[in-house]
Formats: structure tokens, C-alpha cells, sequence
């Protein structure tokens, strides 16, 4: 069993951290802060390119650690707080965009909205119209109609993974198709002024 209390001057490995870390042992918590705050900080700052954004998501990350710290089970600590900031950054991008569309509900009924609207069908089936047939309806199908992955297989008498890989292979295209489109409308409803 490791000291109970730790000396900074003892560098711990990550494996030896966290076991102390489970054994609710606040020392050990401080070093793993000290040891990865900055780098975890600096890559969050990357993502966003937002101080508060970035100190927001790495500070939630260390709360939960310490939060969880007897019921969590991690095999490689590093790899785990990474990907924690890498998910968080994900959910703060989830949030920006939703706030941002909700704040579309807002605007004055004279706003040019719709026409935002149209251009968005139009860019969506004009990116739809250049995928192969069976990926165009296979991406239809699953959402647009709502259908499942076994539905759709079932209709098309296709394997499952099938539907997947054309499903798949039709958001990267789109993705790829829509992303100018889709970063002016971003830019646009970000800004203050029409």
C-alpha cells in the first residue's frame, strides 16, 4: 500500500496516483491537478479558442474527478482526462450551436429567415443530388422519414451493414458538401447586426 500522505517532492506515477486518488487521498488529487491542468488547459484552448470556454471545461473535469474519484476506474489516467476535455469540448460546441439556433426563434418576423431556410433545402438537395442512388435513399430514408437501420434493410432487402456504410458514407459527403454553407450560416447568425 502507498504513504498515505505525499511529499511534492515525490514524483508518483499516474498508476500509484490514482490509486491514492481512490483511497480519497487530496495530495495525490493535487499533484495530478498540478501535473496536468496547463497541458489539458492548452489543448481545450486549442479546440475553442475561448479562455473561459477552456478554463470552464478543464476546471468541470478536475470537480468530477475528485467528485468521482472512488467509483471511477481508469487504466491510463493520461489518455483519460484527454479524452474527457475532448468530449467536453464537444458538449460546450453542442451548447454554443443550440443557444445560437435558439436565439433564431427570437428574431423579428421581418428577418430574412426564411429565406435562410430555402437556401439551406436548396444546398441540402443540391448535396443530396451528387451522392450515388442508393446512398441518396438510404440518407432519405433515416432522416427524413425517420426510419430505422433494420427498417431500411428490410425494405431494400439489404444487410444492416450495408445501410450503415451507405448511411455513413452519405454524412461525410454531405458534411463535406454543406460545410462552406454551413459556416457562413454559423458566421452569419453569430453576428449582432443583419
Amino acid at each position: 500500500m502507498l504513504i498515505a500522505t505525499l511529499d511534492t517532492h515525490i514524483d508518483l506515477d499516474d498508476a500509484q496516483l490514482l490509486t491514492l486518488l481512490n483511497e480519497q487521498n487530496s495530495d495525490s488529487f493535487a499533484q495530478i491537478f498540478q501535473k496536468y491542468w496547463q497541458e489539458l488547459y492548452d489543448f481545450a484552448y486549442l479546440k475553442t479558442q475561448d479562455v473561459d470556454a477552456s478554463e470552464e471545461i478543464v476546471q468541470e473535469l478536475f470537480v468530477q474527478l475528485w467528485e468521482k474519484r472512488k467509483t471511477l476506474r481508469i487504466a491510463n489516467l493520461r489518455s483519460y482526462l484527454f479524452v474527457s476535455v475532448k468530449n467536453r469540448v464537444i458538449d460546450h460546441y453542442r451548447q454554443t450551436t443550440h443557444a445560437r439556433l435558439d436565439s433564431i426563434a427570437d428574431l423579428p418576423s421581418d428577418t430574412p429567415y426564411p429565406l435562410f431556410l430555402e437556401e439551406l433545402e436548396s444546398a441540402i438537395g443540391d448535396a443530396l443530388a451528387q451522392l450515388p442512388e442508393k446512398s441518396q435513399q438510404i440518407f432519405r430514408l433515416k432522416k427524413f422519414e425517420d426510419k430505422t437501420t433494420r427498417e431500411i434493410a428490410e425494405m431494400l432487402a439489404m444487410p444492416e451493414r450495408t445501410v450503415e456504410y451507405h448511411y455513413t458514407q452519405a454524412a461525410r459527403t454531405l458534411k463535406i458538401l454543406l460545410s462552406g454553407f454551413l459556416s457562413l450560416l454559423i458566421w452569419l447568425f453569430s453576428s449582432s447586426t443583419f
